[in-house]
């Protein structure tokens, strides 16, 4: 063989692409293919070159023909998800830096400037669940497009905020049931309600709901365990499915009612803004939230379905959204329209809150009584 020719047989077989097929797909076969390179050239007498195989570019062909292929589409789809992922963390971006904002601030007006009444005291915590949930996504944003060297580390880091997220958002679940409920039981139990009620009744209710939602963490670990070994339908993954279908229901049906009963009400009597409040915020709830828990239960009982990941990060953008736009719904309910000027932003967040059909709140029955 002539050096020329030493040197085109080189210069292939060291190329880079030539190099990342072989050695990094298939490295057994980087050899096989220098050895059938120098099995198939011969040399003549007179030192001529004679090909009695196949060319180079044939013999990678043959030797690797579908392993680069099935690489290439799978970096391919990599990349396309990425970039999904991408996109969707620059639209989510501004409603996770206002939801961020905004629920702090809720939450700071409620625990420093706000009078403690039975529904502050949801309303607190539903913001604490929403602030956690956002929170969440945002280092999961972050987490996503950050390259680890750790790979283990990283998928527990990532399973961790993954459950701080959905302690988040079952705690928001159970909380807006719970509003929904005690609202509906005032008003169409209304005597029962007041004397039977007890004095703590909200503290109670969210220290057991929290440690519900504890308990729902863990059944969820144990789905996702069970989920990755076996495609088989668990004990676990049927507790989940059933607590989330009985808390649904009765938050729709104890919301529908209420949005009855107020719209039954003479234009000359106004209701409390709390209804409209639980309302328009079960119905965003509903709206934005609920589809990705039902993707999730669709994926506990049937773990063979194949989903797509473009539909989950769009669920979980709806499910951000829902997070950002209570604080507004406690604004624009909480507003006075009529008047000019500008009110206290607490007492805008009190009203919204608010059981009582009298409108008229100053800042001093707002504000915390020192």
């Amino acid at each position: 063989m002539e050096p020329k020719d030493l040197k085109t047989v080189h210069r292939l077989l060291t190329s880079p692409a030539v190099l990342m097929v072989l050695i990094f797909d298939q490295p057994q076969d980087y050899l096989t293919v220098w050895t059938k390179m120098f099995q198939n050239f011969t040399l003549d007498n007179e030192g001529e070159e004679n090909n009695t195989g196949h060319s180079i570019h044939d013999l990678i062909t043959e030797t690797v023909p579908t392993a680069p292929a099935a690489k290439r589409n799978e970096t391919q789809d990599s990349f396309q998800e990425e970039k999904t992922l991408l996109i969707l963390f620059y639209i989510s971006l501004p409603f996770l830096v206002f939801g961020l904002f905004s629920n702090g601030a809720v939450f700071w007006f409620l625990c420093c400037r706000i009078k403690k009444t039975k529904y502050t005291v949801y309303v607190l915590n539903l913001a604490i669940a929403d602030f956690t949930l956002l929170f969440s996504h945002i280092i999961l944003f972050f987490n996503s497009l950050v390259a680890w060297e750790d790979y283990d580390w990283k998928l527990n880091f990532y399973l961790a905020i993954y459950i701080l997220a959905c302690f988040g958002y079952n705690t928001s679940f159970f909380l807006l049931t719970a509003i929904s409920v005690e609202r509906y039981v005032g008003t169409f139990f209304p005597l029962c309600y007041h004397f039977k009620r007890p004095k703590h009744l909200s503290t109670i209710m969210c220290a057991v709901l929290w440690a519900l939602s504890c308990i729902m963490i863990g059944l969820d670990y144990i789905c996702w365990k069970e989920y990755q070994n076996s495609t088989g339908i668990y004990p676990a993954n049927i507790v989940v499915a059933t607590v989330l279908m009985l808390f649904l229901p009765v938050m729709v049906f104890c919301s529908f009612s209420l949005f009855i009963k107020i719209s039954r009400y003479p234009k000359s009597k106004s209701p409390a803004r709390f209804y409209r409040t639980v309302i328009i915020t079960v119905i965003l709830f509903l709206i934005f939230a609920v589809p990705h828990k039902i993707l999730s239960l669709m994926e506990y009982m049937q773990p063979t379905v194949d989903i797509n990941w473009d539909i989950i990060h769009s669920f979980s953008l709806l499910n951000i959204i829902n997070s950002s736009l209570n604080p507004i719904v406690y604004f624009f309910v909480g507003r006075q329209k009529q008047r000019h000027f500008k009110e206290p932003l607490h007492v805008v967040i009190y009203r919204s809150c608010n059981d009582e059909a009298l409108d008229p709140i100053s800042s001093k029955q707002a504000t915390h009584s020192h």
